[in-house]
């Protein structure tokens, strides 16, 4: 049983980019008359949120009830988390991957209900998360989809908790062997993002989830952030390599991909470290949409007019109707790789993708520094910035 990896949702960065040629219209695409760019950012970019200075935010349907009303709860301190455990809640010494803390409570002969979370504190360079998450929502899903088969959706409630709910739900689905209702709830509680995992029995999960309540409803931060500690290439790299695919089965069809490589590689100087990752789509068209986009970017960034966009040839314009869901996947794979690369020292300067084409054969590469992508995380890119962005995107 594994937790769908938080870095593969929290440390994606959502360029949702209409660059221009979005529109088709009968048989001839045409270009919009102006390039609108909405760049929307996933946790691993977030600010930290206003939080309330003594209660946890209100959510109308939760059922929060108060840890220190328990008889027998106690508070579970660390470094990076807090939390209050009702009784009869014991602390798990073995973890599934990717999880970080876990409680169980037995309810019946060989059945148990548990509570895992994984939390993430999240780096300086930090940007707003989107006011609509439905996104980050439908991603969650389909990485659920990939990893349980059964998977459903079954009504639940919001619960409280002390921050800012993004991805909420209840499912039901079997994991082990063992048909079990399960709650995600994904928050970002100051600079720390934690993603919870509630589990039980369908049968058994009413008598249970005044404890769940409870625990999320006291689950935040710690006193002091854990110390920075840096990683080598190696570790980095084997952590993308782990990870990315689940962030590739969540992009929806046609958009299928898979990871054909992962690098770091450097300069003559060793400061110019660059990231370089593989990535290899499934469908036909992917060299045209390259192209197209290629050609789009290079005329916004030259500062052509309206006119000049609309009057790319009919096949341009039926390709760049592709562009920028193809430049939201980038920066997608961009966000992650910076969530997992920031802690390498020397520091990676500079991410590269490179595209393939369904056999394997290398179609360009896009790549972007690190000073122009933290610029994009932090917000310093709005959406009347369209000339600097598109500069910001070297294509090869």
């Amino acid at each position: 049983m594994n937790l769908i990896s938080l870095k593969a949702l929290a440390l994606v960065t959502m360029f949702n980019i209409t660059v221009a040629g979005c529109s088709p219209a009968a048989q001839t695409p045409t270009l919009q008359p102006t390039m609108e760019i909405t760049i929307t950012t996933a946790i691993s970019a977030s600010k930290s949120t206003p939080l309330p200075s003594s209660t946890p935010t209100v959510a109308p349907t939760s059922t929060w009830i108060p840890a220190a009303t328990f008889p027998g709860t106690r508070v579970v301190k660390d470094t990076a988390f807090q939390i209050s455990i009702p009784p009869d809640w014991t602390r798990m010494e073995s973890l599934p991957q990717g999880l970080d803390v876990g409680f169980r409570k037995q309810l019946a002969e060989g059945q148990y209900a548990t509570f895992y979370f994984h939390y993430e504190v999240m780096p300086p360079e930090a940007g707003e998360p989107p006011s609509d998450t439905s996104d980050m929502k439908r991603q969650w899903d389909a990485m659920l989809g990939n990893q349980y088969h059964d998977v459903r959706s079954v009504p639940g409630e919001i619960p409280k908790v002390i921050g800012r709910i993004l991805v909420n739900g209840t499912y039901e689905l079997t994991d082990d062997g063992q048909i079990v209702r399960r709650q995600y709830t994904y928050f970002l509680s100051g600079k720390t993002a934690f993603v919870v995992q509630c589990s039980a029995p369908p049968t058994q999960w009413a008598s249970v989830l005044t404890d769940f309540d409870t625990m999320l409803a006291n689950l935040q931060p710690g006193d002091s952030s854990p110390e920075h500690q840096t990683i080598s290439d190696e570790s980095a790299k084997a952590e993308l390599k782990r990870n990315l695919p689940t962030l590739f089965h969540s992009f929806p069809p046609p958009w299928t991909a898979s990871l054909s490589d992962v690098a770091i590689t450097s300069s003559s100087s060793e400061d110019m470290r660059t990231l370089e990752i593989a990535l290899k789509f499934d469908r036909q068209d992917i060299g045209d949409i390259y192209e197209a986009s290629r050609t789009v970017f290079g005329l916004i960034k030259a500062g052509k007019s309206d006119s000049d966009l609309n009057s790319l040839p009919a096949e341009i314009q039926r390709a760049a109707s592709n562009s920028a869901e193809f430049i939201k996947y980038v920066g997608q794979v961009w966000g992650f790789a910076w969530g997992e690369v920031a802690n390498c020292s020397p520091a990676v300067e500079r991410y590269k993708l490179t595209i393939l084409d369904s056999k394997g054969q290398r179609v360009g590469s896009i790549s972007i520094s690190r000073e122009d992508l933290s610029a994009i995380l932090t917000g310093k890119v709005t959406a009347s910035d369209g000339q600097r962005l598109a500069g910001m995107y070297v294509f090869e």
